[in-house]
């Protein structure tokens, strides 16, 4: 299947309806849809560099991903100049699907980022069985859709937009978990895509906990102390400064911030790195379970 031939959504704005599943065309919606003719996505790096200013030569220093940038370009699409009016209802649906300020007023707690659905053909069918990675950016619009209107047809108008994506990386849309308990305390988790990806973890307590309550994988133990838990407390953290699961590192009990619970050193947190690793969890005193959540990420 070609690259592209899918549908795209983004804060129920759909485009490419004339798709289906499979990457075949639906011939009955090819004339009334929204077409996407171009497709670019685009990472920032903050790349630190110092030219001697004295000498021949510089100083590299470290890079950082940043933005990413995705920008659309194509058509809406209706049968004929009689339909101009089902042409203008979809350019005002546009419009207000990517305002900026629409986003950020009805998602602040996502500060107007929405998902953005597509898939990418893959050779990799055993994993992916129809030959799709359904994938996702955190996003949202950099500013209003510019519209062009072709006067003397009014069976067709363009548009531009782009959206911002705080997190550079693309996620696959289906979340896995991994339940780890005292009875079972190790298990796999499982990256599928090409570079690490933020993990999210839910303690669910049934009385006080140990003071040395730890989940590790690969060397590294990140440790809670939960001896003041009671019976049905929660704990949730969120490993990663963005992603799926926030925009920074949190540690919360019922809801409540609380770093203290922290007794490991201030720079380990954990991820869930490419390919298969095994985690487990230890001093699982007073632990009814411990849950993983991650997206398999890609670059």
């Amino acid at each position: 299947m070609l690259q592209g031939r899918c549908t795209y959504a983004h804060n129920t704005f759909v485009f490419n309806e004339h798709y289906n599943t499979n990457g075949t065309v639906d011939y009955s919606k090819i004339n009334n849809t929204v077409l996407i003719d171009q497709r670019s996505i685009d990472v920032g790096f903050r790349d630190l560099r110092d030219p001697y200013h004295l000498t021949t030569g510089g100083a590299l220093g470290r890079v950082h991903k940043n933005f990413t940038t995705i920008r659309l370009s194509g058509r809406i699409l209706v049968p004929d100049a009689t339909q101009a009016t089902t042409a203008g209802d979809r350019e005002r649906a546009m419009l207000a699907a990517f305002d900026p300020a629409l986003t950020y007023r009805d998602s602040p707690s996502t500060e107007g980022a929405y998902a953005f659905d597509f898939s990418e053909p893959t050779t990799d069918t055993a994993t992916y069985a129809t030959g799709l990675i359904p994938l996702r950016y955190y996003a949202r619009p950099a500013a209003r859709p510019r519209m062009t209107e072709t006067l003397n047809d009014g069976t067709v108008r363009g548009f531009d937009l782009a959206l911002v994506a705080a997190d550079p990386r693309a996620y696959e849309q289906t979340e896995q978990t991994l339940v780890l308990t005292p009875g079972a305390p190790t298990g796999n988790v499982v990256n599928r895509g090409t570079v690490p990806a933020p993990l999210k973890a839910t303690i669910v307590m049934s009385g006080a906990g140990g003071a040395t309550f730890g989940i590790a994988r690969s060397g590294v133990t990140f440790v809670l102390n939960l001896s003041t838990m009671v019976n049905t407390d929660a704990v949730v953290v969120v490993f990663e400064t963005c992603g799926p699961y926030g925009d920074g590192r949190t540690i919360a009990k019922n809801g409540a911030l609380a770093f203290g619970l922290k007794t490991s050193a201030p720079s380990t947190w954990l991820d869930a790195p490419v390919g298969t690793t095994s985690f487990s969890i230890t001093d699982g005193t007073g632990i009814t379970s411990c849950t993983l959540r991650w997206r398999s990420a890609r670059a």
